[in-house]
Parts: structure tokens; C-alpha cells; sequence
């Protein structure tokens, strides 16, 4: 029976995921993903030429999906403060479904290791997320506020929350993003 290609490179972009997800670019190897796939490792490289290529496909994707999901958000949620519930329940489901961290947190965190395109990638990643979270904290305030204002209390916030997760899965206890994230709560950025 023969995969079709889509198929194999949606296969081959999923076990890279989960790869770079545990152990990052440098643990990434052509190898592990094509073991991972059940297929050789020449035709990892016949639909991504490079570790390069690879890694920045899988975090295009990643953040593709992301932007899914705040659409998604959005739509289900328009209290501003119960979308930004929904972002951080998310976030807690990555770790301890799977106890993984986000790709592109993972990633920024090898930036020196990384291609051009994988940075590019992680820098839209980041993008996103500061402005979806700006956006829901301008709606959420009770008066009008400066964009900029709005822009790093949420760069702040997004890296409280990677660094949260970071915490977390380093001492093997979701409770400690729990204890992280309930502080925005207290504050009243989200129902507690």
C-alpha cells in the first residue's frame, strides 16, 4: 500500500512536531521522523529538502493552527476575558495532555541554532499571539487605552505564560503554571 504524498508530508510534519515539541531543533534528525513515519529517510528529504525546511513548515503549520484556533476562540467567546480563559486552557491542555512545550517557544529558545526561516517563523508565532492577546485586553479594559500599552502588557503576559510552561514541565508539575496563570486571574484579566 502507498501513502499518498500529501499524506506523507502531513505525517512527516506531525512526528517532526511531536519531536521538536520534546527535544528541539538540535534533537530534530531525518531519521527519527522517517522511523517515526515508517518510511525511509531519503523521503523525508524528498519533501523537505533541508532541517531547515522541515523545522519552518512545521512551525508554519503550527501557527496556521493557532490562528484557527483564536478564530475559533473568538467566535465561541465574546467576553474578552473568557476568550483569554479559553487561550490559557489551551496552553495547559499542550502540557499536560502531552506534556510538551509550545513549538515555537521550544524554538525561540534555540534562536542561535535555528535557520532564517525557522526565526521568521517563530517571530510570526510570536507576533500573533502578542497582538490576539493585545486585542483582547484593549476590549477587556474598562476605558480606552494606548495600543502600545495594550501591546506590552500582552508580550508581557504571553511570556509569563511560555515561561510558566517552561517551569512547569522542567519540575514536572502542571500545578505551577496553575499557580502562574491563576495571578492573571486575581487581577482580573479572566474568570477565575
Amino acid at each position: 500500500m502507498t501513502i499518498a504524498p500529501a499524506a506523507t508530508a502531513s505525517s512527516i510534519l506531525d512526528a517532526a512536531q511531536q519531536i521538536m515539541q520534546a527535544v528541539g531543533y538540535n534533537g530534530l534528525s531525518f531519521r527519527d521522523v522517517a522511523t517515526a513515519v515508517g518510511i525511509k529517510s531519503a523521503s523525508v528529504h524528498y519533501h523537505f529538502p533541508t532541517k531547515g525546511h522541515l523545522a519552518a513548515a512545521v512551525a508554519r503549520r503550527y501557527t496556521d493552527r493557532l490562528v484557527a484556533h483564536f478564530d475559533a476562540i473568538d467566535q465561541k467567546r465574546p467576553d474578552p476575558r473568557a476568550a483569554l480563559a479559553a487561550y490559557v486552557a489551551t496552553i495547559r491542555a499542550t502540557l499536560e495532555q502531552d506534556g510538551k512545550m509550545c513549538l515555537c517557544g521550544m524554538l525561540a529558545a534555540e534562536t542561535d541554532a535555528v535557520p532564517p526561516e525557522v526565526k521568521a517563523e517563530v517571530r510570526r508565532f510570536i507576533d500573533l499571539n502578542v497582538t490576539w492577546i493585545a486585542t483582547m485586553l484593549g476590549r477587556a479594559a474598562s476605558a480606552p487605552t494606548d495600543g502600545d500599552v495594550m501591546r506590552d502588557h500582552a508580550m508581557a503576559l504571553f511570556a509569563a505564560l511560555e515561561g510558566a510552561m517552561m517551569i512547569a514541565r522542567g519540575a514536572g508539575d502542571v500545578s505551577r503554571f496553575d499557580a502562574m496563570s491563576m495571578q492573571f486571574g486575581r487581577i482580573g484579566l479572566w474568570p477565575q
